[in-house]
C-alpha cells in the first residue's frame, strides 16, 4: 500500500471518529437537572429513585392483598415494574 494511501486512509478515520464523538456529545447539553438542596441532580436518577419507591409500595399492597405468590417469576416482574413506573414518573413528571 503507498504511504499517501494510508494516510488519507489514516485521516479519513481520523474525520469520521471526530465527527462521531461530537455528534454524541451534542445531547449531553440538554439533559434536564433538578435543584435539590443547591446540588443538580440528572432527572432520570430522581425517575428511577421514584419508581423504584413506588414499586415497594405496590409490593406491600400486593403482599397485603395476597396477590403476590401469584407473581411469578418475581426476578422479573418487579424489575419490569421499576422499569414501568420510572418511564411513568419521567412522563408525568419531565413530560411537556
Amino acid at each position: 500500500m503507498k504511504p499517501d494511501v494510508r494516510a488519507t486512509r489514516m485521516r479519513l478515520r481520523l474525520r469520521r471518529t471526530a465527527a462521531g464523538i461530537l455528534v454524541s456529545v451534542v445531547g449531553c447539553g440538554v439533559s434536564p437537572s433538578v435543584n435539590i438542596l443547591g446540588s443538580f441532580f440528572p432527572a432520570w436518577l430522581i425517575s428511577i429513585i421514584v419508581g423504584i419507591v413506588l414499586t415497594v409500595v405496590v409490593r406491600r399492597v400486593l403482599v397485603a392483598i395476597d396477590v403476590a405468590a401469584y407473581l411469578e417469576p418475581a426476578v422479573l416482574v418487579y424489575p419490569c415494574l421499576v422499569g414501568l413506573l420510572s418511564f411513568a414518573a419521567w412522563l408525568v413528571v419531565f413530560g411537556s
